[in-house]
């Protein structure tokens, strides 16, 4: 028998807590239904906490119903008092360094929101929100802490153009929230004036200057130089995602970005959930699904494709780095049917588990299907840094 350490995921309103072995195996031990669909959570291992943001909307509908609750991790998971009303649809939520301040991003309206914790981790009146496309642009998709500096980092993903609609430009911003309640704008990064430039997921190197973003409307890595709290105003390398950027199946869209803990490899995601008719039943069409691994360059900051190793199934919205950077865990969110030579193949959602070898690359281990019906696997994240479970 091996210790596990917890690893949490969210299929509609259902949040659920999983232990995860040392050998790679995952199992469900606790689950909490939740007021409404959950979005996102983001975890405080210090007072083992989760902060979850909760929503009756999804994409394309803004919901009526947004909650933000506090969920203790320290044994069985429960809510810890009631949750707080959110002005809009929460897409993701983000701790200060310290611990004192609870971020929360909105995309439509495009909006953040800032609410003080007390010594207990309970949450304060919120701030906000903080909204207009002068300071917080269209479509943030992420909210972090900027490393060094009391400012706040902005992902903002933009639109492409529709039939009747012009492109709306992305940026990565940098604002300044007092505990006034008082918004400003540090600094915007928009290269081209943020047209065809879409960031989603943006994370901070641990030890060396510098940013790397996942660009979802053009399936590219971008890597920014950081000095001094602030963002350069043009990437320093750019890395294309897909194998075959010729004969994309829509929606092809890269995603989510983890880097090990070790700094020397970045993990990122592209995602398609592209189907077609394959007489009465609905198939894969082709899209790339797949995790890409980057060796890092701590000087230049280059990142450098060394893999591409394929997901089975459709759509993993979410990665997770677990025990100290041995395991690599990705969020297949829907089940899907494939075509083969020998007939129709069926994946389901749930877990795919890769080793983390000395070199950085992926080795499947196996997949642990989830059962979900007509929701989706939304959230995942590792609970590394809590007690280990038996």
């Amino acid at each position: 028998m091996f210790s596990a350490e917890s690893f949490f995921s969210a299929t509609g309103d259902s949040l659920v807590r999983h232990a995860f072995d040392v050998n790679g195996q995952m199992r469900e031990i606790d689950r909490l239904t939740m007021p409404c669909g959950v979005q996102y959570a983001c975890l405080e291992r210090a007072r083992a906490l989760l902060y979850v943001v909760c929503s009756n909307g999804g994409v394309g509908r803004p919901g009526d119903m947004h909650r933000l609750a506090r969920v203790a991790v320290d044994g069985g998971l429960r809510l810890l008092e009631a949750p707080a009303a959110l002005p809009y649809r929460p897409i993701h939520a983000a701790l200060d360094a310290a611990g004192r301040r609870l971020l929360i991003a909105y995309n439509q309206p495009a909006a953040v929101t800032m609410h003080p914790l007390d010594q207990a981790g309970r949450v304060g009146e919120c701030l906000g929100p903080f909204e207009g496309d002068e300071l917080v642009g269209w479509f943030p998709h992420q909210v972090l802490p900027v490393p060094g500096s009391d400012t706040v980092l902005l992902t903002c993903r933009g639109d492409d153009a529709s039939a009747g609609r012009a492109e709306n430009p992305g940026s990565i911003r940098c604002l300044h929230i007092d505990r006034q309640g008082r918004a400003r704008l540090v600094q915007v990064v928009a290269p081209a004036g943020g047209f065809g430039f879409g960031p989603r997921n943006s994370v901070f190197h641990p030890t060396t200057p510098w940013l790397y973003t996942v660009l979802e409307r053009q399936n590219a890595l971008a890597v920014f130089p950081v000095a001094g709290g602030r963002i350069g105003t043009k990437p320093a390398h750019m890395v294309g995602m897909l194998q075959q950027p010729d004969r994309i199946q829509r929606p092809q869209m890269a995603g989510a970005i983890e880097l090990h803990p070790g700094g020397e490899f970045a993990y990122a995601v592209n995602r398609s959930h592209a189907v077609v008719q394959d007489g009465a039943r609905t198939v894969w069409a082709g899209g790339e699904n797949s995790v890409l691994v980057f060796r890092l360059d701590r000087q230049t900051g280059q990142a450098v494709p060394i893999q591409v190793e394929p997901l089975h199934g459709l759509h993993a919205r979410c990665i997770a780095i677990a025990h100290g950077g041995r395991w690599l865990v990705a969020a297949i969110r829907q089940a899907s049917e494939q075509r083969t030579p020998k007939g129709i193949s069926h994946h389901p959602a749930g877990f795919s588990v890769f080793r983390i070898g000395q070199d950085g690359r992926l080795q499947a281990a196996g997949h642990h299907p989830v059962e979900v019906g007509k929701d989706q696997i939304f959230w995942a994240g590792s609970g590394e840094g809590l007690p280990a479970l038996p």
